[in-house]
């Protein structure tokens, strides 16, 4: 039976699309607030970059529960570390700018 064979990758999915919604909604309120809204989006960048290291993880263990390298697993990783990478980079932006 294959019905739960990918169940937190694709947890790991719907956190993945709640990063982008929040990426989205952190570059929104910038460009509309002129520069006022700078705690209220550092707080969501956070919890952006927190649902990212946890959907990581769900991701990391689907792959170890299903004990074989699979690909949509090892697809969802990728994309959450790039993500996390593209995050951390605006981050130190921020820092810097």
């Amino acid at each position: 039976m294959i019905k739960g064979k990918y169940t937190f990758s694709l947890v790991s999915l719907g956190i993945l699309v709640l990063e982008f919604l929040l990426l989205g909604l952190c570059l929104w309120q910038t460009t509309v607030s002129a520069g006022q809204s700078g705690l209220w989006v550092g707080c969501v960048g956070l919890l952006a970059f927190l649902a990212g290291i946890i959907g990581f993880r769900m991701a990391w263990m689907d792959r170890e529960l299903l004990g074989r390298l699979y690909r949509f697993p090892t697809v969802m990783m990728a994309l959450h570390l790039i993500l996390l990478i593209i995050l951390a980079a605006l981050y130190l932006l921020g820092l810097v700018y």
